[in-house]
């Protein structure tokens, strides 16, 4: 990006920072048809790690690895019949003493290669107007019954929280937090026409549908991982740059091509009081996936014996290219109140056919790049939400909000021969059930100025899980203080990390790694987070 647009988005920033702070979250005018209201705030997050990370030197124990300032801003506008909404997010971040030590690592691995040289600030920062602006939609009514959003916007379908089963029609940036954010915050928006017909006098519900017509930019393509290299890549290639190796992302495959519109309908309705839907999407898988390529790159230096691309040569003749394909996702969500059990109960159901996974070469460099197999996979969640009053036992002033998620990804036809890995270059097997639970409960204290919470999820197929305790303070109305800690444990599977003896990895792509399951990747990642909050 130029410099001076650089400036003029950073100007533009802190002019947004110092006019937000002053606006309170009242109406700016309501003159005849028209009215606007614009809220926000002013985030300011740190990280603090609380262990050491085996891929560099430094022990970063009680060092900082995310300092991080964010202005986003919420503006509503009603001009006669037409209902206006535009998101704004600016986020810098400083680029710590850590992350000077991965970028490092990544030039001593592909020194004059076309590696990103360790610019994996670039996925922590706002540096386009693209980006700034997440969401941009006008919402009127073209009859009585039928209702049109249009624009850049978020469109959630679906019950589940921490992992996703029908919420797939946009993917995330798990870049800069990995998932323990509010799925809005990295949920990235796309440019849709939604429909909403309602038909609850007639038929009990409404029918929902919506059309993308592939007009996004192509960072707006599925989820974010961050293969540069940076603080969340898994362990052990903290410092690796995928980049340099590979093509990211492809966005023309033509089994995924980010051009093709994407589709969807859902019904949503009750009967007796029970909450259901059915819904088909037409989408892009939200995590890609590898198309190794069949050069002797990967057959001579990194030990594959045999790898096929999937549906046409990739562009990257070193390694491959990373696409998102095309899938087709049948989903059926219920949801009801039992006043026996004063308990709130979801479930949901995803059913996607030929669902592509990578597969093969357990033993070389690169588990997964055998090339993809196609499973027809069944993602199952139940949720139990339920108030538990324990203002006697521990003094809260009203009920506790509590949940239970139960989460399974089932794979249709499973052959353990088959080799399917959760993800290239991780070579654990994925098992024929995939299963985890959590558990979340929210506190509340002296009329909720206090909220303390607990997470903890646990992956009952492969062992592992995590737990986030947290207290959040309220301040008047407008300063919140948030202190969470990020906990994870797993299986202690990973292999010690080889270094040559300025620091790089004997092997360019780090270790070897075909034994770690998820939570297995972030077991050296407990943290302290911090964030101060000023809502306007």
């Amino acid at each position: 990006m130029k410099t001076y647009e650089t400036r003029i988005l950073k100007t533009a920033g802190a002019i947004m920072l110092a006019g937000g702070v002053t606006i309170t979250n009242t109406a700016l005018a309501d003159i005849g048809d028209f009215d606007a209201n614009l809220s926000g705030y002013v985030r300011t997050t740190a990280g603090i790690s609380l262990e050491n990370h085996s891929e560099t030197s430094a022990n970063e124990t009680g060092k900082l690895t995310m300092a991080r300032a964010t202005v986003y801003l919420d503006l509503d506008v009603t001009t006669g019949p037409l209902i206006w909404k535009a998101v704004g997010k600016f986020d810098q971040e400083y680029q710590t003493d850590y992350l000077d030590d991965l970028e490092d690592l990544i030039e001593l691995q592909s020194p004059g290669g076309n590696s990103s040289n360790g610019n994996f600030m670039d996925a922590y920062n706002t540096d386009e107007f693209g980006e700034f602006l997440r969401e941009f939609y006008v919402e009127f009514a073209i009859t009585d019954k039928l209702d049109l959003r249009f624009g850049k916007q978020q469109l959630v379908w679906g019950e589940s929280d921490f992992f996703q089963a029908m919420d797939v029609v946009s993917g995330y940036d798990l870049r800069w937090r990995l998932f323990f954010e509010n799925n809005e915050e990295w949920r990235k928006p796309l440019i849709i026409a939604n429909f909403n017909l309602d038909l609850y006098e007639e038929m009990g519900g409404n029918l929902n549908f919506f059309i993308r017509p592939g007009w996004d930019r192509e960072e707006d393509m599925g989820s974010n991982f961050n293969i540069e290299g940076g603080r969340w890549i898994p362990h052990p290639y903290r410092g690796v740059d995928f980049t340099a190796f590979t093509k990211a992302y492809q966005t023309e495959h033509k089994d995924g091509d980010w051009d093709d519109p994407t589709y969807g309908i859902r019904w949503d309705g009750t009967a007796d009081s029970i909450g259901y839907s059915f819904a088909y999407i037409k989408t892009f898988s939200a995590a890609p996936i590898m198309n190794p390529t069949t050069s002797g790159v990967v057959t001579g230096a990194f030990g594959v014996t045999s790898a096929e691309f999937y549906g046409e040569e990739p562009e990257n003749q070193v390694l491959g290219d990373w696409i998102y394909p095309e899938i087709d996702v049948f989903g059926f969500t219920v949801n009801g109140y039992s006043s026996t059990l004063n308990s709130t109960f979801s479930a949901e159901i995803a059913y996607t056919p030929d669902r592509p996974y990578n597969f093969g070469e357990l033993d070389s460099s690169l588990p997964g790049w055998g090339g993809v197999i196609e499973k027809d996979t069944i993602v199952t969640m139940f949720r139990i939400d339920k108030e538990l009053r324990l203002m006697d036992w521990l003094g809260t002033n009203r009920p506790s909000l509590s949940s239970i998620q139960l989460f399974d990804t089932y794979i249709i036809d499973y052959d353990k021969k088959d080799e399917i890995v959760e993800f290239a270059s991780f070579g654990a097997p994925k098992r024929e059930h995939t299963t985890y639970l959590t558990l979340f409960s929210l506190l509340e204290f002296n009329r909720d100025t206090i909220k303390p919470s607990f997470v903890v999820g646990f992956d009952l197929s492969n062992g592992g899980g995590f737990a986030i305790p947290a207290v959040e303070f309220v301040m008047g109305d407008d300063w919140r203080l948030k202190i969470e800690a990020d906990i994870f444990w797993g299986g202690d599977e990973k292999q010690p990390t080889d270094t040559n003896p300025d620091g790089s990895h004997v092997n360019p792509l780090g270790v070897t790694e075909n034994s770690a399951a998820f939570f297995d990747w972030f077991s050296e990642d407990d943290q302290l987070v911090i964030k101060l909050t000023r809502q306007f």
